[in-house]
């Protein structure tokens, strides 16, 4: 178990982060917010990037320097080395004494895990963005960390390798907490069993995903788009296209308060609750 105890960030009078409390399990964790709530400022944190100005990361109970797997939003490989190559020059600075681990089978275990046996031997410098990401996670996963942080793992990736990643996140899944930031919510909802809401500096979720998603139960509705433009100021938050018709869909803050009579109500998603929670704060 990881614990996150009051982590505080201030630059000069500017709160970044204000007292971020929470427990880590063996699961995978969505971590959400707008631009510039604060969520990368925390992994560096917690990586030791940068100093906090108050809290502490303890694992099990006690205050300890954790293992920790990260995954920058920009990772870069050199060019010259193979991917096999790469991963053991990670592994050199990973390595501590008497650790325990065989270093060659670890890799190979990255590789695999990764799908990227078939390229091991392969320059970095010609493979596919996809695939120099996939490596940075396989750094990341080097040496079975306490703790695996992938700041926004699927930019700039395509549907495929995306998929690719999903099924890299279930192999790992259970083994350690993971936690993944991402801008993109049904990512989240396809790999993380649990989601944390950061909003200008603070953690104002925690939970299942299924309770973020439940969060707007009642509050979701689509309407015909004509009625829609009629009735200004609801709060559109997307389109659904039905049998050849364009209906858009609506968050109303109140409960079962429909915005027309030809509305209907629907089950919400994770990205439903997301935004929900967000109009909720700012009302």
């Amino acid at each position: 178990m990881v614990t996150l105890n009051a982590i505080t960030k201030r630059y000069g009078k500017t709160v970044v982060l204000d007292n971020i409390s929470c427990e880590l399990d063996s699961s995978t964790y969505g971590l959400l917010g707008p631009n510039g709530a604060g969520k990368t400022t925390l992994f560096r944190i917690v990586t030791d990037l940068i100093s906090s100005n108050g809290g502490t990361v303890m694992m099990d109970g006690k205050k300890q320097k954790l293992q920790i797997g990260y995954l920058p939003q920009k990772f870069g490989a050199f060019r010259t080395l193979t991917a096999r190559e790469q991963l053991f020059y990670f592994a050199k600075l990973k390595q501590q004494k008497n650790d325990g681990i065989d270093w060659e089978e670890e890799v190979d275990r990255a590789l695999e895990l990764t799908h990227l046996t078939e390229k091991r031997d392969v320059k970095c410098g010609k493979l596919s963005g996809g695939m120099v990401r996939r490596l940075g996670i396989a750094q990341a996963i080097l040496g079975k960390p306490d703790l695996i942080l992938l700041d926004e793992p699927t930019v700039g990736l395509d549907i495929e390798e995306r998929i690719r990643l999903k099924e890299v996140l279930e192999k790992l899944r259970g083994q350690q907490p993971i936690v993944i930031s991402s801008h993109i919510a049904e990512d989240i909802e396809a790999t993380c069993q649990k989601v944390l809401v950061i909003n200008k500096g603070c953690l104002i979720f925690s939970g299942a995903t299924e309770e973020l998603s439940g969060l707007a139960a009642n509050h979701v509705w689509k309407m015909p788009e004509q009625a829609y433009r009629q009735q200004p100021g609801l709060n559109q938050i997307g389109y659904i296209e039905e049998n050849g018709n364009r209906l858009v869909k609506v968050l109303c803050i109140k409960e079962n308060e429909s915005p027309h009579e030809n509305a209907v109500a629907l089950a919400p998603r994770l990205e439903d609750g997301y935004v929900y929670l967000l109009e909720r704060e700012r009302v």
